[in-house]
């Protein structure tokens, strides 16, 4: 997977994250939503912008989407 990459997201999460100790909702539902990889922070997390939610970014673990079109 690398920056450009179109994906599916397979997964929805519950919260954005936590923010002083406390849990932000997220907003968005991002399940079924596709996506671009906007950066690979590491191999646990990866930035995924959603296109179709005017610009949201979120980020998951590779296991949360499927690639559909890799970037060559």
């Amino acid at each position: 997977m690398a920056i450009g990459d179109l994906v599916l997201c397979t997964w929805q999460p519950s919260i954005r994250g936590v923010l002083n100790n406390t849990a932000r909702p997220i907003k968005h539902m991002i399940k079924g939503q596709y996506g671009i990889v906007t950066n690979v922070c590491d191999p646990y997390r990866v930035a995924i912008t959603f296109p179709g939610l005017c610009g949201y970014t979120h980020y998951l673990s590779p296991n949360a989407f499927e690639v559909l079109n890799a970037r060559r």
